[in-house]
């Protein structure tokens, strides 16, 4: 019973870094929606954020996928991913403004 709440405790903290990381993305978003005038160092510092993030983010949720696969019932959770497509192509349009 231990080590169940103890899977269950780490399955929790994996879900919120994922929900901290998908925030962020949020956050980015609206802030080049919104932003009509964002100088060059802004939209870059944007990027490199993106980037940092973007590489823990599929790490993280690799890291779930596999905790899943091992230690859960594989047909009852599923794993609701951020679209960062969206994300990447208001950055690419920031950027190409900006350069």
């Amino acid at each position: 019973m231990a080590s169940e709440n103890k899977i269950q405790e780490y399955m929790d903290n994996l879900e919120q870094q994922k929900i901290m990381i998908e925030t962020h993305f949020a956050n980015m978003e609206r802030i080049l929606r919104d932003s009509s005038k964002l100088d060059k160092e802004k939209v870059f510092a944007l990027l490199s954020n993106f980037n940092t993030l973007n590489i823990q983010y599929e790490q993280l949720c690799n890291d779930l996928i596999v905790f899943i696969q091992i230690f859960k019932d594989k047909d009852s959770q599923e794993i609701r991913l951020y679209k960062t497509d969206e994300l990447l192509e208001l950055l690419e349009n920031k950027v190409n403004q900006v350069a």
